[in-house]
């Protein structure tokens, strides 16, 4: 996996994942503001992807703040989800390890705090 990603395994295929995750999202009061649909684009292109699909989703309540605070954290929000079918049951699901951004923008815990957003609705497809 990359370098400040975090990835869990989904028992469920990437279309119901994305289903799950975005049903999740918009429970617990983000917008989902796109779906990527990185596979069906490459087909468009005569080329082929495994099922990859990324959710695109916020809350500017949340977010605001932190590109105040931080204006270069704008170019990684709003967050995003990664689903992606890696030739195993179920699918991969890979977000940004809030730690990660933490460095990068020298945050301090309080402002993690809705940086977690993605750990919380992956949750809904693992059951941790």
């Amino acid at each position: 996996m990359g370098r400040g990603l975090v990835t869990r395994r989904s028992t469920h295929d990437v279309g119901k994942t994305v289903s799950l995750l975005r049903t999740e999202a918009e429970r617990v009061g983000a917008s989902v503001v796109a779906v990527v649909d990185h596979a069906a684009a490459a087909h468009t292109a005569g080329l082929s992807l495994p099922d990859t699909q990324v959710i695109i989703f916020g809350n500017p309540q949340a977010g605001t703040p932190l590109m105040q605070a931080h204006p270069d954290i704008a170019i990684d929000l709003p967050m995003r989800l990664m689903v992606r079918d890696d030739g195993q049951p179920g699918a991969l699901v890979s977000w940004q390890d809030p730690a990660y951004l933490a460095e990068r923008y020298g945050l301090d815990a309080d402002q993690l705090v809705p940086l977690n957003a993605p750990a919380k609705i992956a949750s809904a497809v693992d059951g941790s």
